[in-house]
């Protein structure tokens, strides 16, 4: 039976004989198929001969039983990823979506924005800037894609929304 390796969620599909392929992943409901699908088919003929040595199995000197170890050793530590990926997104306040796959990612830490590295935006020629430095951006990874965002610290958020209230403010006073 082939078996499909989802490009967004790492989810081995396997496919029924006979069945249609599938077009869309049971996990993350993302579409299968174009350039990031993988589909191995993990049944070897042994008397058929390699497209790329040209030897049979039996000829051949690769250790099979060594890839294949190293497969399961990779899904177990897969599992325990998964397992472990999921318990911090309990333990999380705010659990984002992947904007690549839609899958809730894990807070990996702060990152803290320097005003040397940071040249904000201002809100009007002569008013303050959206946002000062030094301020701080969560950092969220996705455990199934591993993009990363990030998204401004709460203390940012409230302090940005204030300055722009008192701009606001400010500009419906004037005549």
């Amino acid at each position: 039976m082939p078996t499909i390796i989802c490009p967004w969620c790492q989810t081995e599909i396997t496919q029924e004989e006979g069945a249609e392929p599938e077009k869309w992943c049971p996990v993350c409901e993302n579409e299968l198929g174009g350039y990031r699908t993988i589909t191995v088919d993990l049944e070897r003929n042994e008397d058929v001969l390699d497209e790329d040595t040209g030897m049979t199995d039996e000829e051949d000197d690769f250790d099979w039983s060594s890839f294949r170890k190293d497969l399961r050793e990779k899904s177990e530590d897969q599992l325990k990823f998964e397992n472990l990926a999921e318990k911090l997104l309990d333990e999380q306040d705010a659990v984002p979506e992947c904007p690549h796959c839609r899958e809730y990612m894990v807070e990996a830490g702060e990152l803290e924005v320097a005003d040397t590295r940071f040249r904000p935006r201002m809100i009007s020629p002569e008013g303050p800037a959206l946002l000062e430095a030094p301020f701080q951006l969560k950092v969220y990874v996705c455990p199934a894609c591993f993009a990363v965002s990030h998204a401004l610290s709460e203390k940012d958020r409230a302090e940005m929304v204030r300055r722009l209230a008192s701009q606001a403010s400010q500009e419906s006073q004037e005549p």
